[in-house]
């Protein structure tokens, strides 16, 4: 697979509270660069072998899961309520 797919994958969704298999969650990546590695001529797959790219999109997901996180412990807590 592509970096990003393969770091969706790979991401440790429960620490953050959100099971992909039951939870439905859909990760949109955009990478904007004059030097990236596509692997075919139609510029949708970036191979997993970029290791600064492979790190960025981890980082990034990580990021993201983390805000997704405190928002749906805020949800939860105000229904409980």
């Amino acid at each position: 697979g592509d970096v990003a797919t393969l770091s969706a994958q790979r991401l440790a969704w429960k620490t953050y509270g959100i099971d992909p298999r039951a939870d439905k969650i859909a990760v949109f990546v955009s990478i904007v660069s004059t030097k990236i590695p596509f692997k075919g001529t139609g510029k949708e797959y970036i191979g997993d072998d970029a290791e600064p790219i492979r790190r960025s999109v981890k980082a990034a997901l990580q990021r993201c899961c983390q805000q997704l996180k405190v928002k749906l412990r805020r949800r939860q807590t105000a229904k409980d309520r």
